[in-house]
């Protein structure tokens, strides 16, 4: 694969190269397809940005045109295949993903980080309004896979909704249990080291400047 650097490729590229390594597909036909298994509950999806990474993916030799498509007097339509090195990018790609832990920056931990700035009232009722938007999401996804799976999808087709799908159960359980415990006073809202705890200002450096 040469200069491919592994984790370079987008959500929205990796979702072509999945894509063209089933079969030959114009981009109108990605993006339909990527709608219709709803990827675009984790990708971001426009023909803009579509077609920009097909060019860039062309410009890297890892899609390249087979042929030409004209029905009526639609404008003609370019369908691309995968080539070898983006069947290795591709595939090296996932493993990089499936193996590697990446550091990440979700919004929510910083409002976790920063929620002492507000009073515990107002906190613990912003947590409510986010447990019932997990609620729903939750139920729109599960619906979603139902409905795929009642289409003839496969559970490793469908497994990243599934994935989903636990991670906002368990979110959506911790920051009701998170709420109670504002509510009910059993989380001290105060931050940082007791002034008595020594050893622990010690042991963080927080003596030092």
């Amino acid at each position: 694969m040469g200069e491919f650097e592994a984790g370079a490729l987008s959500p929205l590229a990796l979702s072509i190269l999945e894509l063209l390594d089933e079969r030959p597909m114009h981009p109108y036909e990605m993006a339909s397809t990527m709608r219709e298994r709803h990827h675009d509950e984790f990708i971001r999806l426009n023909f803009g940005t579509l077609y920009h990474t097909v060019d860039a993916l062309e410009g890297k030799g890892w899609i390249v045109p087979s042929e030409r498509e004209k029905e009526g007097r639609r404008p003609e339509r370019t369908i691309y295949k995968l080539t070898d090195p983006g069947r290795g990018a591709l595939t090296q790609t996932l493993g990089e993903l499936l193996r590697q832990p990446v550091r990440e920056y979700p919004h929510f931990v910083a409002g976790l980080m920063f929620m002492h700035h507000l009073e515990a009232r107002e906190a613990a009722e912003h947590l409510t309004q986010r447990a019932a938007l997990l609620d729903a999401k939750v139920e729109k996804l599960t619906g979603i896979l139902k409905e795929l799976g009642g289409r003839g999808y496969t559970r490793l087709s469908l497994i990243e909704l599934e994935h989903k799908i636990a991670m906002l159960d368990a979110e959506r359980k911790w920051v009701r249990k998170l709420e109670r415990e504002i509510t009910e006073g059993k989380l001290d809202w105060k931050v940082g080291i007791e002034p008595g705890h020594k050893e622990l200002r010690g042991a963080h450096g927080s003596s030092k400047h």
